[in-house]
Formats: C-alpha cells, structure tokens, sequence
C-alpha cells in the first residue's frame, strides 16, 4: 500500500499532465477547456467505481484518496488562489465602476434566488425551511469560469466580463456567509431567525473581511514597496497574502472571500506603483499558471467527488434533478429581471442581451460543492438528507457547467456578442493595415539580405497577404455577412479610446524606463481612467487642472511661528511631483499623436485630435515654463534627480543585454545590477523622505 501523501502526488502529477495534452488537443474546439475536464473525472470516476482498474491497485487507491477529500482543503487550497487571480487581473476602475451593479446581483439577487431556490426545493422533497434555506444558500453561489473564459477569447466585452466576475467573486463570498448563519437553524441548535440579528451579523462579517484585506494588503505592499526588482520574494509575499488573509478571515468567523477580494484590488490599485515594474508583467503570468492548476485540478476533483459519494438509484431524485435545474435557471431569470430596472440605471447599464448572458452564465461550481460535501460529513445530518443534499448539488453543478457552459458560445453567436461592435472592430482594422505596412518595410530589409538573396520578393509579398487574409477571416468578427454600418460619433469615440489606451500604457511604460517617478505614474493612469468614463476626453483634462497649475497659499502662512520652512518644504514636494508630471504628460502626447495617422477613421476627427494634444501639450509647457522662471533652483534638481533615475535603468537595462549576449555571466551580471539597485533603492527612500 502507497500513503495517501504519495497518491495525492500522483494524481496532481496526472492531472496536469492530462490538463496539458488537453490544452493541446483542444485548441480548435468549442468546448470550454473546464467542461472537458469535469466530464474526465466523471468518467474517470465512474470507471473506477465499476472496478474498472481493479481492487487495492495504486491507480483505485488513488481515487479513493481523491474521492475522500477534506471538503474544507478544496476551500482552503484552491479557493484563495482562483479568488485572489480572479480580482488582480479585473481592470480596478472598471470594477469600481460597476461595483454597484455587481453589489446589487452578489447580495440582493442571491437573497431573492436563495428564498425562490429554498421555496422550489422544499416544495419538491418536503424539506425543514432550515435545511431548504441552507440548501438555497450552497446552490446560490455562481462559478463562471467556462463563461469569463469564453468572453475573453470571443470577443472584446470589458464591461460584460467584470461584471460576471465581479458578481461570482461576492456572491460566492455572500453565499458563505449565508450558509454559516442557516447552518445552526438547519441542524435545529438555533430555533428561530430574527432579521436583524441576521442583517446585522452579514455586516460585520462582510465589512471585517473587508478590512482584514486592506490592513494585510497594505502591510505586504508596504514591505514590496521597500524591494527593487526582487521577484522571488515579491511573489512569494504575494502568495503568502492570499494564503494568510483567506486562513485569518476564515479564523475569526468572517468572510475570507471578501477579505481575498479586498486584498487583491489593494494590489491592482495601490500595489501597481509599489510592485517592481520589472515583474509585474511576471507576476500576473505567474498567478495566471497558478489559476489554471488550480482549475485543472479543481475541476477533475469535483467529477472524481461527484461519482464517489453519489447514488444513483432513486429515479424520484433524477426527476427531482431534472425539474430543479429548470427551476433554477427560471429563479435566475426571476432575479436578474427583478433588478434589471436598478441595473439598467446604476453602474455602466446594462442591456437585454447581456442580462442574457448574465442568466446563462450563472454557472455552479466548487464552493457549492465544497459546501455540499461539508454538510456530507456531518453526521448530525441525517444520512437520506445528506445524500439527497449531495445528489442534487453535484447534479445541479454538472449540468450548469456542461450544458450552459458548452452552449455559451451559441448563445453569445445568436446574441452577437462574439463580435466587436463596429466602431472598435474598425479601428482594429486599422491597427491590422499598419502592421501590413510595418511587415512589408521589414519585407524589404530581407530582401537586401545576403542570405535570402534566392529567395524572390514577389513569392514573399504573396505568402504575407495570404497570411494576413487568413487572419482576418478568422477574426471573431468575420461573421459579418457584410460590412457593418458606422456612425462617425462611435468611429470618433473608438478611436479616441484607442488613443487613450496607447496614452495610458505609455505611462506605465515611462515608469519602467525610469522616466516618471511611481506617484506621477499613478496619478496620470487615474487621469486616463476619468478621461475614458463614458464620453472619452483627450483633452481638456480637468482631473490635472489643480496639478499643472502653481499653488499660490496665502502671504500671511508664512508669518507664522515655523511656517515658513513648512511651506517651503510642502511646496517643493507639490512642485516636483507636479513638474514629473508635466514630463510624463507631454512625452505621452507625443507618443500618443504618432498613432494618429494609423488609427484615424477620417482626416477631420485626425486634425481635431491633433488640436487637443497640442492644447495639452500647451497647458504643460506653459506650467513648466512659469516653474522654470520662479524656481530655477528646483527644475535643475528635478532634472538631476530625473537624469540620475534614467541613467541608472539605462545602465541595468546595458547589462541585462550584455548577459544575454553572452558578454557577461550571470553572477558578474548580477553584481553589477545589485549596486546600481542599491543606488535605486537609496534615491527612492530620498524621495519618500
């Protein structure tokens, strides 16, 4: 006999092993990938539970170790990392944004289809209100993986994916909650649910999750603050987060989805300055290989659990089963319809199609099982109810994720959603002939070359159209029948998206290069986050009006006792913020006007985007003028301080190519980074100072 630990080994070993040779199979098919895998671990299940692969042999005893999980180790192992994932890689302003939307669907939808949920299952087998209430809570909580997966790869819906995310993330949180404070009533040790109490108790686990995120959010981000370029330890703190707020929150009895929720947007927001800019890019890879584990093995559990502690000898339960799933899905409608006049008016709107999907999409998952299998463990539950509970959950979560998650993209198809609307796919199509441009001038330095002088321009010329004629009728929108009708106002508002984009990731650019210092970098993103809420706005910018204007506080502060120096030190520090700035401002214009030509939809909206930029590029010359005339003393040591900064990531930047050309080692390489990071690390605590 192996030990339990050894089969457990084996099995994640297999798992992922499986979950790469599917990724590779699957490649071109529409099934989702987490589809795939569930009905693997049923069959895989189902095969074992028929002695398939023998008794006592080390593929069955695997199963049965597998089978026999600790419900509370799904939680605890897989959820923090599927949470924290899930919140870090949403788009911060965007989710705030719509977070009353997703507030309103996570909490008061999941109320209205945990009660329809406990009505229609106390109807059907007769069930306690407590155990019906209990049973509404598990099944309430939505796992939208196969749905949010389909959404990025199909087609370009921000709004539609946050908000589908969104609302899983908190309703799985909510679903908890409920389920912890209707457990007592289900087992009978609590006679009675008073509102209030039950009102007042969701608060304080919710709001105490909440905070416990932030303090161990900022904390972590405070020690990363203090590292240059250190990624083991920064993403070591980062998993050590997630772990250590989840097992916190879950200690002191609140919600540890909500605090992982809390913690993750601290790191989107806060941590995006804080964070090294030479492994963000890394650490969002990193926690999207992490998330992807945790799916493939998550969801091969979840199969191999269904077939272990199911029965499948009672036709009244498949009934039952067949007449819930329908029933579920109708109290799904019933809450989104509900709320659709609040939704339609709050947040970013919402419209028909994507309420929909939103319905479609409301797919079970782990957490209900998880808590299913919790309640399976319990003796104090007699044992036809835990079966019962177990059945229906299980089948309620296969159905959900196969059929609804394998006709997702048929209904998205059906919907049109799997296609850009026509205004940005336009203005794809004008990145797709710049690159053209960009591939036919790379043409021609190939041909000029010695080695593929044999080889003739035409047959080349030939095969780059070909190429780019099949990219282009396999893009998710060569569905349309024929060319879609644009209205200028939507061409002018895609293209100005566009151009806001390309301004935002030149900021976060200059911060890598060393060009702008980390607050002058997130002051500007927030700029571009306003500037694209509805109507985007190149400029005027009135969110920078206060920054690229000279304080002028009155004579008579500096009259008073110890004053002056005070306001000349504040004054210093609000100028040289305001002056970086200013720098990032105008380079980003100028980044911003080369891609004017390229992505224009016609030749006026192009002029009178030009207008805009230098109007902006005015504003900041003219405050960097008035600062150099009043304060020559400051600008030359901002300007020292900044050519010192670019000097230093010019420098590393050198020896990073110098070791990958092979000019020096590695430990000679790293030598040489560690002091230039130590003078980085010095010159960031001055400015902290």
């Amino acid at each position: 006999m192996h030990s339990s630990g050894f089969l457990i080994l084996l099995f994640v070993i297999s798992s992922l092993l499986i979950g790469a040779l599917l990724k590779v199979f699957m490649r071109n098919s529409r099934l989702p990938y987490t589809v795939v895998l569930l009905l693997i671990g049923i069959i895989a299940g189902g095969a074992n539970h028929l002695g398939v692969f023998g008794q006592d042999t080390l593929v069955s005893s695997t199963f049965v170790q597998v089978g026999h999980i600790d419900p509370h180790l799904i939680l605890y192992l897989f959820l923090p990392t599927l949470i924290f994932e899930s919140a870090y890689s949403m788009e911060p302003h965007l989710f705030f944004r719509i977070a009353p939307q997703i507030i309103l669907l996570a909490i008061i939808g999941l109320i209205i289809s945990m009660l329809l949920s406990a009505f229609a299952v106390s109807w059907l087998l007769s069930w306690s209100m407590g155990v019906a209430l209990l049973f509404g809570a598990l099944i309430s909580a939505t796992d939208p993986v196969a749905v949010v997966a389909l959404l990025k790869e199909k087609s370009s819906r921000k709004r539609l994916e946050t908000l589908i995310e969104g609302e899983s993330l908190l309703n799985d949180g909510t679903a908890i909650v409920f389920f912890s404070l209707f457990y007592g009533f289900a087992l009978g040790t609590t006679t009675e649910i008073k509102m209030l109490p039950v009102v007042g108790e969701f608060l304080w686990v919710v709001t105490a999750g909440l905070l416990i995120g932030a303090a161990i959010g900022w904390g972590v981000l405070w020690i990363i603050g203090r590292l240059i370029n250190q990624p083991m330890i920064e993403i070591t703190l980062s998993i050590t987060a997630a772990y250590l707020t989840f097992m916190i929150a879950e200690f002191l009895h609140v919600s540890g989805v909500v605090a992982l929720v809390s913690l993750a947007l601290m790191f989107s927001t806060i941590g995006r300055i804080r964070i090294s800019p030479e492994i963000s890019h890394f650490l969002h890879q990193f926690w999207e290989v992490m998330t992807y584990m945790a799916n493939t093995l998550i969801f091969l559990i979840v199969g191999i659990v269904i077939m272990a502690h199911t029965t499948f000898d009672s036709p009244k339960l498949w009934l039952t089963l067949g007449i819930l799933y329908i029933l579920l899905t109708i109290i799904r409608s019933v809450s989104v319809i509900v709320l659709m006049p609040l939704l339609e008016r709050i947040g970013v709107g919402i419209n028909k199609k994507k309420a929909t999907v939103l319905v479609w999409g409301g797919l079970r998952g782990a957490v209900s099982l998880s808590l299913a299998l919790s309640l399976a463990q319990d003796t104090a539950i007699p044992e036809q109810l835990r079966e019962q509970i177990l059945f229906l959950t299980a089948g309620i979560v296969f159905l959900t994720i196969v059929i609804n998650g394998s006709t997702m993209e048929w209904l998205l198809h059906s919907l049109k959603l799997d296609k850009l609307p026509a205004a940005k796919e336009a203005s794809v199509q004008k990145a797709r002939q710049g690159l053209d441009v960009q591939m036919k001038a790379f043409l021609k330095t190939l041909a000029n070359n010695p080695f593929f002088n044999r080889v003739k321009l035409d047959s080349l010329a030939s095969f780059m159209n070909q190429n780019y004629a099949q990219k282009k009728s396999s893009s998710i929108d060569s569905m349309y029948s024929e060319k879609p009708v644009i209205n200028s106002d939507e061409a002018r508002v895609a293209f100005m998206r566009r151009l806001l984009e390309i301004e935002r990731s030149d900021y976060w650019r200059q911060f890598e290069d060393g060009h702008i210092g980390r607050q002058a970098a997130f002051l500007l993103s927030r700029s571009i986050e306003n500037a694209l809420d509805n109507n985007p706005v190149i400029a005027p910018r009135q969110t920078l009006d206060s920054v690229l204007k000279v304080p002028t506080p009155p004579k008579w502060l500096h009259k008073l006792p110890f004053m002056g120096s005070s306001m000349e030190e504040w004054l210093f520090t609000h100028l040289s913020l305001s002056y970086d700035i200013a720098r990032g401002f105008v380079t980003a214009q100028e980044e911003m006007r080369t891609h004017i030509k390229a992505l224009q939809p016609d030749e006026q909206t192009g002029a009178d985007i030009e207008d805009m930029i230098d109007k902006n590029c005015s504003q900041a010359f003219s405050f960097t003028r008035h600062v150099s005339n009043e304060f020559p003393k400051l600008i030359t040591q901002l300007q020292s301080k900044s050519v010192r900064r670019l000097l230093l990531n010019h420098e590393r930047s050198l020896i990073w190519k110098m070791e990958h050309d092979g000019i020096l080692e590695a430990s000679e390489a790293q030598h040489l980074i560690d002091n230039i990071e130590s003078q980085m690390l010095k010159m960031r605590r001055e400015e902290n100072q």
